[in-house]
Order: C-alpha cells, then sequence, then structure tokens
C-alpha cells in the first residue's frame, strides 16, 4: 500500500472508532465526503476501505441501511450475521434461478472453451 492509501486507511480508522454501536453509524457517503473523494453510486472505494479495516486491522465493523459502526454487543453482532447470512441465502437462490432459466431459455447463449458453466 501507498503511503496516500495508508494516510487514507489511517482516516477512515479514526472515523469508525468514533461509531460505535448500532445506534451512532456513520454513512459511506460521509466517509467519503470527510474523505474528499468523488465517489458515485455504492461508494466503491469507501467499501474497500471497510473491508480492509475488518481484515486487516481486525476492527469489528457492521453495516447496514444507515451506515457502519463497531460492533459493541453480542445482539449487534447476531443482527448483523443474520443479515449477511439472508443475503447469502438470497445470493444463493438468485443464483439457482439464473440458471434454471438458462436451461429453459428459447435463446442462444455462445457457449465458450474457456468456460464450463453450461
Amino acid at each position: 500500500m501507498v503511503d496516500d492509501d495508508s494516510e487514507t486507511l489511517e482516516r477512515v480508522k479514526e472515523m469508525i472508532l468514533e461509531h460505535r454501536g448500532a445506534n451512532d453509524p456513520i454513512t459511506s457517503r460521509e466517509i467519503s465526503e470527510r474523505l474528499e473523494k468523488e465517489e458515485v453510486g455504492s461508494f466503491p472505494e469507501t467499501r474497500a476501505l471497510i473491508r480492509e479495516l475488518v481484515s486487516e486491522e481486525e476492527i469489528p465493523i457492521a453495516g447496514s441501511s444507515n451506515g457502519y459502526f463497531v460492533i459493541e454487543t453480542e445482539e449487534e453482532l447476531k443482527h448483523y450475521m443474520d443479515n449477511l447470512e439472508s443475503r447469502i441465502l438470497g445470493m444463493t437462490e438468485r443464483r439457482a434461478y439464473v440458471k434454471r432459466a438458462v436451461v429453459k431459455w428459447d435463446g442462444e447463449i455462445e457457449e465458450s472453451d474457456d468456460y464450463d458453466v453450461l
């Protein structure tokens, strides 16, 4: 990581550590604006920094529709784990639907020797 990235990560870490518990989240937009980043959409740079804080710095950060926060209670952890599990199940279900739709699809799907999906 270059120095600028290290400094950015440290700034995000400081911001996140100020937001403890589900009742005090900070949004991706707030983080991005405080970093003076020009992100659009779903704030991919900010999300990547949060992932790095969890995986490398081992800070227990949860995310919700209200923003990110440091987990303070077992109840918050349970709620976050349940949310992740629900999202995983939803993606697994959509994956199965797409695979089934491909089999029944009347249109052409170009095959490739590089993949073994069809």
